[in-house]
């Protein structure tokens, strides 16, 4: 195969920053991605336009977003600009290896925790709310400009070359399909912030339920899956495959198992915000799950946790627990009620700022699960923090938990943590 650009070629961006060419990464609709190398030996992404797609609009929208900057650290923004041949690019941040896409995730070549997915599904939605909090708009919201980590959860946002304010008029680019809004289909609106919820919500659900909330029976009984037929299903007479009043589109067992299996593994909440992004979601705008609502949702979910004694699986808390997996009940570990969140308290449980604060942030710990180091059976929250703690028991009898002690894990209790208290359960 040619490619636009050789290994070894030398540029010049605009900034007089000198460039070389190291490798072919990846090759898309609008261009070519390569490694490049700048004089100190720092490694970047360079994206390429083919000649159709470099365009005097594009060019501007690039400068205007290098010279506007990243919402934050999670998009690999525009860094500078090459001019070259006729043609141009642009310098970005190189994802790094560990970072896997959601088409991975689909095809079980990235297998997260269900802990590490919550965070990406907070880190995801907790980005574009900074993008659209800038009144910016990303029109584009897909398989391909999302990248997470399967260990942690954190996330990279990349194709950010087509981010625009909010209802700009002069820009044609729409979206990707399955992604697109209903309303962008039918010609009625332009992209905007509202349909960027939609897109996000589409995206959410592939990452949760590993499939696409409106294909069900409807399309599996297409038989030519043509622009037509995806306009009718995507755009003209979208039904949402869990719609609990319109049921003809629900999904086939044994060929669209994901979306049953997973959907029911969900606590009720996290189905009803599903259900309600592609019901009333489908047709109003203002109707549409916020980033703030799914990122409660998610560090509810997260904070859900717990663990079959049988098989080990992950599963999600409820009043009679059975594992999703092995079909065996699960013994409910203690929990923490803390500001209204329970807190499953499982052998490998940490107490994070957010569960005192409400700001999540789950990289700050503030306790951790601890086991009697003579008593295996007893279990303790030990204080992580350079503050005191004050321990109630149910009696009444005040103590103090000082920092790298141990408050034990006794029900009715409660610890007063310093910006909240909880009690054990």
């Amino acid at each position: 195969m040619v490619y636009a650009l050789k290994d070894g070629k030398k540029l010049l961006s605009k900034h007089r920053i000198p460039y070389t060419v190291k490798r072919f990464i990846a090759s898309g609709g609008q261009g070519e991605v390569y490694e490049v190398e700048d004089k100190s030996g720092q490694r970047y992404a360079l994206k390429w336009y083919f000649k159709h797609s470099a365009t005097k609009y594009q060019q501007k929208l690039i400068e205007r977003l290098i010279e506007r900057g990243s919402p934050d650290e999670r998009f690999l923004w525009p860094l500078d600009i090459i001019l070259a041949d006729g043609l141009f690019g642009y310098v970005m941040r190189l994802r790094p290896p560990m970072y896997k896409s959601i088409v991975d995730l689909m095809k079980r070549r990235a297998e997260p925790t269900f802990s590490a997915l919550c965070m990406a599904g907070i880190n995801l939605a907790d980005g574009y709310q900074s993008l659209h909090s800038q009144g910016l708009c990303y029109r584009d919201i897909s398989f391909g400009n999302l990248f997470f980590n399967p260990a942690d959860g954190d996330v990279l946002i990349c194709d950010n070359d087509n981010v625009t304010v909010n209802l700009d008029k002069d820009s044609s680019t729409h979206g990707t399909p399955r992604f697109i809004a209903p309303e962008i289909i039918t010609g009625k609106k332009r992209p905007s912030t509202e349909t960027d919820l939609y897109s996000m919500a589409v995206l959410l659900f592939y990452m949760f339920m590993l499939h696409h909330p409106l294909e069900g029976a409807i399309e599996a009984n297409i038989k030519c899956f043509d622009a037509k037929a995806m306009e009718k299903i995507y755009g003209h007479d979208p039904v949402f495959i869990w719609d609990p009043v319109n049921q003809s589109n629900r999904p086939i067992p044994g060929y669209q198992d994901n979306a049953i299996i997973f959907w029911h593994m969900y606590p009720p909440y996290l189905r009803e915000m599903f259900t309600q992004a592609f019901t009333k979601g489908l047709r109003d705008g203002h109707a549409r799950i916020v980033e703030k609502e799914w990122k409660d949702a998610f560090a509810k979910l997260r904070n859900s946790i717990l663990f079959c004694q049988g098989c080990g699986a992950e599963n999600f808390f409820n009043k009679k627990p059975v594992c999703w997996a092995c079909k065996a009940a699960i013994s409910p570990p203690p929990r923490l009620n803390i500001k209204g969140q329970l807190v499953m308290l499982n052998a490998n449980s940490l107490i994070y700022a957010h569960h005192l604060l409400g700001n999540f942030d789950f990289s700050t710990v503030v306790g951790k699960l601890s086991q009697h180091p003579t008593q295996p059976g007893k279990w303790g929250i030990t204080n992580s923090t350079a503050d005191n703690w004050s321990f109630t028991k149910p009696g009444g009898d005040t103590s103090v938990i000082e920092p790298g002690r141990t408050a034990p894990l006794v029900s009715g209790a409660k610890i007063n943590f310093g910006p909240a208290e909880g009690v054990i359960e």
